[in-house]
């Protein structure tokens, strides 16, 4: 009896923890993504060296899960968030009008008696990455001007050692935060059906209640999906003239859009013996979170030469442009 309690205990504790696409699909999207940066982005952004770093730890956040109790009641709610039909989170914020921090998009919940932990807060685990990979980059165009431009012997050599210590950092930021958008392409990770389409909502078309997130998406990727699968399916960068917060509203709201279709090729079976419409339906999303991922790159990169390093804080515009040197304020 105690064996047959812990094996139950650990079924509810997997089912709770689904890994979104698995390694595989997280991997792929990873890698897929660095591979399509175009030319204008670094090029230490775009060696194969990169895209491995990348594929290495794009599925990293799911195999950080079980580190302590702590951290995974922190974080686990960052790879999901449970939005209604009516694209309301848990009928509190709007997810194309969520407020502009994760405080208040709490307190906003809690007027909906619940919170953040419960409803997750995927989104702002997107933007908080891209934030942090523009704010690396922004570092790094100063780096490569001091190289260059450095007063001393001394300085220029600062500024190269520290642009190969920011390259690292960024590409480590990177591989990390590209987990999140992953998810970001699941439709079960945008969802309150995200595990059957539950019992409490209205269900037309007669949904399965069974619990098909696991079996849906690493199994299934695993066994069926490859790269070559993914690249034809790859859209071209998409300038959205927006903020990483439309941007990522956006992206959203596309993937809410598609539990429904994601249902019904499930009740037709599409998933337990794989079908072409199947296939076709994983690849796709795959692919828009390769697209969406290799987008907000290009984003954060853009975006970079309009931040300021060091305190007290100075543009990375000035610096390019010969303004003003952050040296005194970076390197002591």
């Amino acid at each position: 009896m105690r064996v047959l309690l812990l094996v139950s205990a650990a079924a509810v504790i997997f089912a709770g923890s689904a890994e979104a696409w698995g390694p595989d699909g997280h991997r792929m999207i990873s890698t897929l993504a660095i591979q399509a940066l175009p030319d204008d982005v670094p090029a230490f952004l775009r060696t194969p060296e990169a895209a491995e770093e990348a594929g290495y730890l794009g599925p990293e956040a799911d195999r950080e899960r079980g580190a302590g109790g702590e951290f995974d009641a922190e974080h686990s709610p960052a790879h999901f968030v449970d939005v209604e039909d009516d694209l309301t989170v848990l009928g509190g914020p709007k997810l194309d009008g969520l407020p502009p921090t994760r405080e208040k998009y709490d307190y906003m919940l809690n007027a909906k008696k619940t919170n953040q932990y419960k409803a997750g807060y995927l989104p702002y685990a997107i933007e908080d990455g891209f934030e942090l990979l523009a704010k690396d980059l922004a570092y790094w165009r100063v780096d490569v001007w001091g190289e260059q431009n450095g007063k001393t012997e001394a300085e220029r050599a600062w500024y190269a050692k520290d642009r190969l210590m920011r390259e690292a950092i960024a590409l480590h930021d990177l591989g990390a935060w590209s987990h999140f958008v992953g998810d970001g392409s699941m439709p079960l990770h945008a969802s309150v059906h995200y595990n059957g389409w539950g019992k409490k909502y209205p269900n037309p078309e007669g949904f399965t209640n069974a619990k098909i997130h696991t079996p849906f998406e690493s199994p299934y990727v695993h066994a069926n999906i490859t790269e070559q699968d993914i690249k034809p399916l790859v859209a071209a960068y998409r300038d959205c003239a927006c903020d990483i917060a439309k941007r990522t509203a956006d992206y959203l709201i596309a993937d809410q859009a598609q539990v429904v279709p994601l249902y019904r090729l499930e009740m037709a079976g599409a998933f337990a013996k794989p079908t072409p419409e199947g296939k076709a339906f994983v690849a796709q999303r795959l692919a828009a979170g390769v697209a969406e991922l290799r987008d907000m790159i290009v984003d954060a990169w853009r975006l970079s030469d309009t931040l300021g390093v060091g305190y007290p804080e100075k543009k990375v515009s000035d610096v390019e442009a010969g303004r003003a040197d952050p040296y005194e304020e970076l390197s002591y």
